[in-house]
């Protein structure tokens, strides 16, 4: 019997363990989570009822090859979920657990903190110094922990009202309901923050800051679908923005031609030229992010009527240095035509989630020569098979990655459907011999 190590107990961990496990072969799941929490990961850990899934249901099965298993298993929860519902996020997270029982898995509780392949064979090293041994290793890590802006000092980062990952269990528990509040971000983590604060019954502002100040664009109650294709070749990224603004011109909404360049996505990306891939990074992604990404419609509303009050308001500025204050700290925004200084209570960084490369195991990756940064910088490189690609530009036979530790050599590798593509195709790969 073949074993394969996944490391990582989260979303990615547990399509992982669901796809490949079975009769011939042995799954270790590693992660220092309960058991009871397993599959939930950050994303899924929310027990905001207003923290919402920014896909239909009907996108969300765990199982490639039986795409209404989450609204079948919502049904028979008796839950009033349906197809085109955005089911709450803890929902999701139950889901994907009690899925993830029904597989047959080990769970090594614990940290890896690298691997070790001195040995005849590949083992998964634990803090503490146990090792779990593996024919094979899946990189589930998930997402990294924000990293926040450079502004932020140790003096700022060990301020009791400073919230440096607004995920951590309780890290919202400290935020003042009477003072005014720094929203690092514009994103869709900012607009969690600010419900899940604004259900507090707050009395001073939330200010979200982020370059552009772009909010995520929401769904649409009733989406029609996309009437042609869209066809592309070419290592240029400004030629294929042109060839997706004149496809998106020819249907009837803009989110039609972004959900039919989803799945051709990672080929246009990995036909880009690295300089291309580059330039998307610094000037195009903040945009695509917020068309790609959606609102489902209640939050859409939720933050409309946040705004409309008052109680969230957003700006488009870079911060330029934040010092502690007396009661707090002091900002210092740096707008198009001035800079402005204002005094906030409490700061939440929600610049969203880091890369694999800054996690324990993946530096060690990356200083073990296991592996290198994709030709962008944003994370570990792999191949188009997922493998991990080393430090001498040879991919592994032994060790992979999934989800979004893949983000950067892949772009489409955050969502679940990806995802479980991704795991699906892991187990049609034979586990070395």
């Amino acid at each position: 019997m073949q074993t394969t190590v996944v490391v990582g107990g989260g979303c990615s961990g547990a399509l992982t363990a669901i796809h490949v496990s079975g009769p011939a072969d042995r799954v270790v799941l590693v992660d220092p989570a309960p058991a009871d929490t397993l599959g939930r990961g950050a994303a899924y850990r929310t027990t905001d009822p207003t923290h919402l899934l920014n896909s239909r249901a009907a996108a969300m099965s765990a199982l490639a090859d039986t795409p209404d298993d989450f609204v079948d298993w919502c049904r028979e929860q008796g839950l009033p979920i349906g197809p085109a519902d955005f089911a709450p996020r803890a929902v999701f997270g139950d889901y994907l657990h009690d899925r993830l029982r029904g597989a047959d898995f080990e769970h090594a509780r614990g940290v890896a903190i690298r691997l070790d392949t001195g040995r005849e064979r590949l083992s998964v090293v634990l803090r503490g110094g146990q090792t779990v041994a593996a024919d094979r290793v899946v990189l589930a890590l998930g997402h990294g922990a924000p990293a926040g802006p450079l502004s932020i000092t140790s003096a700022v980062r060990t301020h009791p009202y400073y919230v440096g990952n607004p995920w951590t269990p309780g890290a919202l528990d400290r935020v003042p309901g009477d003072v005014p509040v720094l929203l690092i971000g514009t994103g869709l983590t900012a607009l969690d923050v600010a419900m899940s604060l604004s259900n507090r019954g707050r009395r001073a502002p939330l200010h979200a800051v982020s370059r552009r100040g772009l909010l995520p664009q929401p769904h649409l109650e009733t989406q029609p679908k996309a009437t042609g294709t869209f066809a592309h070749d070419g290592a240029d990224a400004r030629g294929l923005l042109r060839a997706v603004r004149r496809y998106a011109a020819t249907e009837a909404d803009w989110r039609c031609a972004v959900d039919t360049l989803r799945p051709q996505i990672d080929r246009l990306w990995r036909q880009l030229s690295v300089d291309a891939r580059r330039r998307f990074l610094q000037h195009v992604a903040a945009y695509w992010e917020v068309h790609r990404h959606r609102m489902a419609p209640t939050v859409a509303a939720r933050v409309a009527a946040l705004r409309d009050s008052g109680a969230l308001r957003t700006h488009a500025a870079a911060i330029h240095s934040i010092r502690r204050g007396e009661r707090g700290f002091v900002v210092t925004l740096r707008f198009k035509d001035r800079d402005v200084s204002w005094p906030v209570g409490a700061i939440v960084n929600c610049t969203g989630p880091g890369g694999a490369a800054t996690s324990t195991l993946g530096r060690a990756l990356l200083d073990d020569g296991l592996a290198r940064r994709d030709p962008t910088g944003t994370g570990l490189d792999v191949d188009g098979h997922g493998r991990l690609v080393g430090r001498d530009g040879e991919p592994s036979d032994r060790i992979f990655a999934i989800g979004p530790t893949r983000r950067g050599a892949w772009w489409e590798t955050t969502a679940v459907p990806e995802i479980r593509s991704q795991a699906a195709a892991l187990a049609r790969v034979p586990v070395p011999a």
